[in-house]
């Protein structure tokens, strides 16, 4: 049987550690085969006819910038209806499918230039253009559901079938599952993995407890159950218990405009209770210019997954309605665009989570503060340079304050427990507590702990009320990491103009950095600093600045990026250092 795993940072998650969200039982789910599994509606006599040119925008996005990149990395071919009275699950139509409907579905699915082969062909297609993609594409293929007390189904071995009995029940779903795994096999996709199948039945009100033995018989072949029941669906608590391997929440929000946001909040938070993963829900009322336009709603949808970290952690189910991301693709209106850009951005960003860069990294990590999101660590806590060091990152960054008898203790705001930092004594300063349980560290402190390390410091001197206050925490400062003999795994960097000059005629041998986006690179290297130090705005308002820094050797720092599609565009940039609070995805990243 195929495994599944959790992805390395949701112990953040379970700790409700992770980057805005909040805390939760247990990590979402992910799979070992599927990160961004598409519902492909096919089938029935009354949907569209799924050949190469539909499939096209599903299996690769042009961006707005005209790159393209590979977009979802497995397709759930699924139905409910056969659009001529008959229903493969209950309450669709008034008549239940027959062995005949059923067989009649399995020849759509399978048929020549469309579906599955269409598929296949398309992918064949893209290759030719973008190379391999990396991955195998994952199928997941829908079962119908024999549903209970059903008699006229039809025969099988010279015996009709009464599906009031389970034993029946599962020997027409077992002939289905044969019947996909052969013609299957028997396609001989170049391209194309069957991962398993998937209970079309988003409830359990009706068929009780027959998924758990056709779990078991689909385990036996090898391949994984998949399952998408509704919000508040009967069972879905109790996926595991049911037999599946893979289940992914509705929110339903995005159908009905009553519906508030919180219930995409909601889901999500269901969703960690249980251990499942989250569909993504949107379809052809997505476009911005349609009447009664639901492109709010699909917006909404990235916001809030954003916010409770499910791109970063959980595997995904599309939901796309008959064609949306094709409606989309063949939108004249640039914010349609813009909207799918942005979430297939998520999607390449979770690609590349998973499956490691297309490209080479020259991009160092500078854990922010040190890395301070995860257990038993705080901001600028001796805890967070160790736990930086451990996880191996390249840098750490940590901000110094001069307090008021001259100590050189540290601290982000300037203010702590209500004390101003610099106009405190470091007697009182060194008594307060961290979150983590610590006091405030003096810097000499920090720096006998960064001997026992290997990483790289990177000291922000904070700005002073006055040129003097600065000029003195400069000097303090060189001298005190000369002094723990570290002057060559330091790199300064400030705010202040003046406290920059300073660390420049006080330690001409090590690398200066500028933090504000008030100076151009031409300026910063006539003053003699190393480079700039910029926020991720400035490079996109300035992007020549990148380009002179490259052009004339200087170091390039970008702060603070935390999201993983931003760190994506550093990289590309090609920018020396990243400052970031998460350096546990930066590394998820690359370290493949």
């Amino acid at each position: 049987m195929k495994t599944l795993k959790i992805l390395g940072f949701s112990s953040l998650l379970a700790a409700g550690l992770a980057l805005g969200s909040p805390a939760a039982a247990q990590p979402y789910q992910t799979a070992d085969d599927v990160q961004d599994l598409a519902l492909i509606y096919q089938g029935g006599s009354h949907r569209m006819d799924w050949t190469v040119d539909e499939f096209r925008p599903y299996v690769v996005h042009e961006f707005a910038d005209g790159t393209k990149d590979w977009l979802f990395d497995g397709f759930l071919f699924l139905e409910f209806k056969n659009g001529s009275g008959r229903h493969y699950t209950v309450g669709y139509e008034k008549l239940n499918a027959r062995k005949g409907e059923w067989a009649w579905l399995l020849d759509r699915i399978f048929e020549e230039g469309k579906s599955l082969s269409a598929l296949d062909a398309c992918i064949t297609e893209q290759i030719a253009e973008l190379g391999k993609p990396g991955f195998k594409h994952q199928i997941v293929l829908g079962l119908p559901e024999a549903i209970l007390d059903q008699k006229d189904w039809g025969e099988l071995d010279g015996r009709t079938l009464d599906f009031s009995k389970e034993e029946d029940q599962l020997a027409a779903t077992r002939w289905y599952i044969d019947e996909l795994m052969k013609r299957f096999k028997a396609a001989k996709y170049k391209n194309l993995e069957l991962s398993g199948f998937y209970w079309v039945a988003e409830t359990n009100n009706y068929c009780g407890q027959l998924t758990v033995p056709i779990s078991e018989y689909i385990h036996s072949l090898g391949k994984l159950f998949y399952w998408i029941p509704y919000w508040q669906s009967k069972g879905a608590e109790d996926w595991k218990a049911l037999g599946f391997d893979v289940a992914y929440q509705q929110p339903n929000h995005f159908f009905n405009h009553s519906i508030p946001d919180s219930r995409l909040d909601d889901a999500c938070a269901f969703a960690r209770k249980h251990g499942m993963a989250m569909e993504f829900e949107f379809d052809e009322k997505a476009t911005a210019d349609r009447e009664n336009s639901s492109y709010a709603r699909m917006k909404a949808y990235i916001d809030h997954f954003e916010k409770n970290d499910v791109f970063n952690s959980s595997a995904l189910a599309y939901y796309c309605g008959n064609r949306g991301v094709l409606t989309l693709h063949e939108s004249k209106n640039p914010a349609d665009h813009a909207l799918m850009d942005r979430l297939a951005r998520l999607i390449q960003m979770r690609r590349y989570m998973k499956y490691g860069l297309p490209f080479k990294n020259e991009t160092k990590v500078v854990a922010h503060r040190g890395f301070w999101r995860t257990e038993g660590s705080d901001q600028n806590s001796i805890a967070s340079l160790l736990k930086a060091d451990e996880l191996g990152a390249w840098g750490a960054e940590f901000d110094v304050w001069r307090a008021s008898d001259g100590v050189l203790v540290l601290n982000h705001d300037g203010v702590h427990d209500g004390h101003v930092v610099q106009n405190t004594p470091s007697t009182v300063l060194t008594t307060l507590k961290l979150a983590n349980g610590e006091t405030m560290p003096t810097l000499d402190e920090y720096l006998a702990a960064a001997k026992k390390t290997k990483i790289h410091l990177v000291l922000e001197l904070k700005p002073h009320a006055t040129p003097e206050a600065e000029t003195a925490a400069a000097e303090a400062t060189v001298k005190a990491v000369e002094a723990a003999k570290l002057s060559k795994r330091v790199t300064y960097i400030t705010f202040s103009r003046h406290a920059m000059v300073e660390l420049i005629r006080l330690a001409p041998k090590n690398d200066v950095l500028y933090l504000g986006g008030d100076i151009s690179p031409e300026e910063l290297e006539k003053l003699g600093a190393a480079g700039g130090d910029y926020n991720h705005g400035v490079y996109l308002k300035h992007p020549e600045w990148l380009e002179y820094m490259k052009q004339h050797g200087m170091i390039s720092n970008i702060w603070t990026v935390n999201h993983p599609v931003d760190m994506i565009w550093a990289m590309r940039q090609k920018i020396d250092f990243l400052t970031t609070d998460r350096p546990d995805l930066f590394l998820q990243l690359t370290d493949k």
